[in-house]
């Protein structure tokens, strides 16, 4: 069924859920690490307040992100886990010398993509520029992976690099946006470094989000993205949708802060949702779309080729 064919009744909403949507591997696996080893884990595993929550429910402390190692041995504490967005490497050795036991969380992309491109370029003589927050905590874990490594976010911050660096690569925080990047990319070939070498190290499932909220924000009437408001990934989407619905994008951490004012007018809504949102998180959003909504719901999901998927299923089902 194309999307010029797709026709909805009078006072029927239609919800479609972006075909890449919710938890990637690397946040499960960092779930999965702290429900079976159940230690007090080094900052929120993930930067989601749901998932933060229920982990605290279970009773695993979470502890301050660079938690004072005198303070952690006074406690007793033997075993801990590392966040899902890595931890600084002299952070990491020190924990060994103080005979604290870790348990890697942080997302493989990050240990064998991100970490491992540093290493690799250092050792073929490049100085590295990494783009993204300085302030978030894989950028804060990612530069302590090599000696000479810079960070930027900003033209202005591209004008403080030094001049002469010889070989430069840029690589690029995991979740940040591809115009983000390449804008950047540019204004450092043009004002610093023009043979400056590039490799997009955005996550495959942050690229296929990102793909796909930009899609379907080019069509329907409004969007809903589901995440937590400290998550780079999920703010990253907001920011995408509103490229195309500025004054009808709304970001939500919870299902509670869905309002009913949202979806009048709306025949199409569409919603997309970071990959440390869970689904369940996603299902209870629908949920409280069909509760405020006075007319009928159709629950449907988009293709990555843009159609719409004959499926109708209700929150309680599967995706």
């Amino acid at each position: 069924m194309s999307l010029g064919e797709h026709q909805i009744e009078p006072k029927t909403l239609e919800v479609i859920l972006a075909h890449s949507a919710g938890t990637c591997f690397g946040v499960q696996g960092a779930i999965d690490i702290a429900e079976d080893k159940r230690q007090p884990i080094l900052g929120p595993l993930v930067h989601n307040p749901k998932i933060v929550s229920d982990l605290a429910t279970q009773g695993i402390p979470i502890l301050e992100r660079y938690s004072d190692l005198e303070k952690i041995k006074k406690e007793g504490i033997q075993e801990v886990i590392i966040t899902a967005h890595g931890y600084p490497k002299e952070l990491k050795e020190a924990l060994i010398k103080e005979g604290i036991q870790f348990h890697d969380a942080t997302c493989p992309v990050l240990l064998k993509w991100v970490y491992g491109k540093i290493e690799t370029f250092e050792k073929d003589g490049y100085n590295v520029v990494i783009v993204g927050n300085p302030k978030h905590a894989e950028i804060i874990a990612s530069r302590t992976y090599g000696k000479k490594t810079h960070v930027v976010y900003s033209e202005e911050e591209v004008d403080q690099l030094p001049d002469n660096l010889g070989k430069v690569v840029a690589i690029c925080q995991t979740t940040i946006t591809k115009e983000k990047f390449e804008k950047l990319v540019e204004y450092m070939r043009k004002k610093k470094y023009p043979h400056l070498k590039a490799v997009d190290t955005r996550c495959k499932p942050v690229k296929n989000q990102q793909e796909a909220v930009e899609k379907l924000a080019q069509w329907v009437d409004a969007m809903i993205i589901i995440g937590g408001f400290d998550s780079s990934n999920t703010t990253n989407l907001a920011k995408l949708s509103k490229k195309y619905l500025p004054d009808s994008t709304y970001h939500v951490d919870s299902a509670n802060s869905v309002q009913k004012d949202w979806l009048k007018g709306v025949k199409h809504l569409g919603i997309g949702a970071g990959t440390s949102t869970p689904k369940t998180q996603i299902k209870e959003v629908q949920q409280k779309i069909l509760e405020l909504f006075p007319g009928k719901v159709l629950f449907r999901q988009e293709s990555k080729d843009g159609e719409i998927l004959d499926v109708n299923f209700t929150p309680e089902d599967e995706f």
